[in-house]
């Protein structure tokens, strides 16, 4: 079983990778989480992947409630499981938490991976030019190979780089945190109010009201999934992305 949470593409594209080759069926953390699907139950030999973005060194709210939650279901004393943490420029201490939220329930990473793929974090990155995005994704399907390949053969190994310790991670969620406001985002009148955004938000933060868009919760996941996919590009947050350009991922064409 491959569990994943993915914004924008990314890390589904790698649950999909993962799972034609070994056979695993993915399951989106959205999904899971909305219909309160906590208790994981694994065949006896059957793996467990976790894959995630990284938020701030960290992991986004959505991932860390949903780990914090989770009950695993095994009967195999030697579950293999694994975790894949996505990232920019740093994977920050996301691998060293998710371990950690397992510990807690009597289990452990087997493996750890960590894979350089495109910042959507456009407040800082520039994506309007193809030469920034090839520069995020040059090492990144070789990279993937090589984590397909010890998945594959069950190795226990640490292939991950350019991790922080877990002290820097706590700081930066604190900025994560008060940067969550969703009265960041605001909406131009470019909008054509097709609702995909509300659609679309993993923790149901936006809604259509009196012809508008609006935010109904102070915070969401900062995951920028509707300033991504916005057909229009109408939504900016705090006036510093529009410049900087829209990502999918160009293998994803349905977001769940």
């Amino acid at each position: 079983m491959i569990i994943y949470f993915s914004a924008t593409g990314n890390c589904k594209y790698v649950a999909k990778r993962i799972s034609e080759e070994t056979g695993d069926n993915i399951h989106s953390l959205i999904a899971l989480n909305k219909n309160k699907e906590y208790t994981l139950e694994l065949k006896k030999d059957e793996s467990l992947g976790i894959i995630t973005p990284t938020y701030f060194w960290g992991l986004p709210v959505l991932v860390r409630q949903y780990l914090s939650n989770m009950n695993i279901k095994t009967d195999n004393d030697n579950l293999f499981i694994y975790a894949v943490s996505t990232y920019g420029t740093s994977p920050g201490a996301s691998i060293a938490i998710i371990d950690d939220l397992l510990k807690d329930k009597g289990f452990r990473l087997s493996s750890k991976y960590t894979l350089m793929m495109v910042d959507t974090w456009t407040v800082m990155f520039d994506l309007t030019k193809e030469e920034n995005i090839a520069e995020f994704t040059r090492d990144t399907d070789n990279k993937l190979n090589m984590i397909i390949d010890s998945i594959s053969s069950a190795k226990n190994e640490d292939l991950t780089e350019k991790t922080k310790p877990k002290l820097f991670s706590k700081f930066a969620q604190f900025a994560y945190n008060l940067d969550r406001k969703t009265s960041y985002f605001t909406v131009d009148d470019s909008c054509t109010l097709c609702g995909l955004c509300s659609k679309d938000c993993p923790v149901d933060a936006i809604e259509i009201k009196d012809k508008k868009v609006v935010w109904v919760k102070d915070k969401c996941l900062l995951c920028f999934r509707c300033l991504h996919r916005c057909p229009t590009f109408s939504i900016e947050y705090k006036n510093k992305t529009k410049v900087n350009g829209q990502y999918t991922n160009p293998n994803i064409t349905e977001f769940d």
